[in-house]
């Protein structure tokens, strides 16, 4: 799979009664809000967001009239999608396929596209689209139980196969739709910057996906991994992201109480887990101020609102104001 997967992708409006080719996605710049079509019958925008191999894509579509949409995929894909906003379903299918799906609203599908041209059709109305390109190594299922559907998606992929493979129908639970939602508010109000902490959260979901499949096999309530995995979390999220790291938000994307988090990592390192996301948050900042940046930016850098509830923190865990420490260097 192509990393930039819809930078070769085209989009065709069939309005029965002509057809018009819209701006090719080749020309999309990552991370910006793109109008891929507006007319009094249809309007398309786009959102397009990529790091490493993850990307991701919302199309905000009104229509008037029945349409369909056309896409010509160039290089097989596998994706996860959401239907987040609209009153109906989108009918899809694959040219010389004799089944259409129904993708209901809220709900979510995984799916693969090989080389081919996938038609959707929308009913008067607006809808939300949200979708994400699949990394195949986190996909790695084996065989686990009550995943065969997912199973036989990536493994179309693998294999190229010629046909549409496609599992509809899981319910967008509402931690993942408050997920998406984040995203989507980030995306409105700063369109143009393409921030570590709105592709993050795409991460986040893309682990949701594998929580899911080591909750089927049992793996997922083994407390060293519950632990593992938020250990894994908070150093990731602090060392790549501006914001504050709540042990609340990691608890909530493992599917655990913040408590009960609290207690296997007390259990299993012998101190709580604030203690672990304090002491990486105290590495974050040693390094920016070894950067020589200033306390004002190194502030801003490791999530806190004022300067004094930094210098506090900075010289509770380690004796030193961050002046003294800068001075030390």
């Amino acid at each position: 799979m192509q990393t930039e997967s819809f930078r070769l992708i085209e989009a065709e409006m069939d309005f029965v009664s002509k057809s018009t080719l819209t701006k090719s996605f080749i020309h999309r710049l990552p991370g910006s809000r793109t109008r891929l079509l507006s007319n009094n019958q249809i309007s398309i925008y786009e959102e397009y967001l990529k790091t490493g191999n993850l990307e991701s894509y919302s199309y905000a579509i009104e229509v008037s009239t029945a349409t369909h949409i056309c896409f010509e995929i160039l290089s097989p894909q596998t994706h996860l999608l959401y239907h987040l906003d609209g009153r109906k379903p989108i009918q899809y299918q694959q040219p010389h396929i004799q089944a259409t799906f129904s993708f209901r609203p809220f709900h979510g599908a995984f799916f693969y596209a090989p080389k081919t041209v996938i038609s959707l059709h929308f009913e008067p109305g607006k809808y939300h689209i949200q979708g994400f390109t699949l990394p195949l190594d986190l996909l790695d299922l084996n065989g686990l139980s009550g995943f065969d559907y997912l199973d036989e998606v990536v493994g179309a992929h693998r294999q190229q196969q010629p046909q549409y493979r496609v599992s509809l129908d899981f319910e967008a639970m509402e931690h993942t739709r408050r997920i998406l939602g984040e995203l989507t508010k980030e995306l409105l109000t700063k369109p143009l910057i393409p921030k570590l902490c709105i592709l993050k959260k795409i991460q986040e979901l893309l682990y949701l996906i594998k929580d899911k499949m080591l909750r089927a096999k049992g793996l997922l309530r083994h407390p060293d991994l519950i632990v593992q995995l938020a250990r894994e979390l908070i150093g990731s999220r602090i060392a790549e992201t501006d914001g504050p790291v709540l042990i609340i938000h990691i608890a909530e994307s493992l599917f655990v109480e913040s408590q009960y988090l609290n207690y296997l990592h007390k259990e299993r390192y012998g101190v709580p887990i604030t203690h672990y996301s304090n002491q990486e948050l105290l590495k974050k900042a040693k390094h920016c101020l070894g950067q020589k940046l200033s306390i004002k930016i190194t502030t801003s850098r490791c999530g806190f609102s004022d300067q004094s509830s930094f210098c506090h923190f900075f010289k509770r865990h380690t004796g030193q104001t961050p002046s003294a420490y800068i001075r030390s260097l």
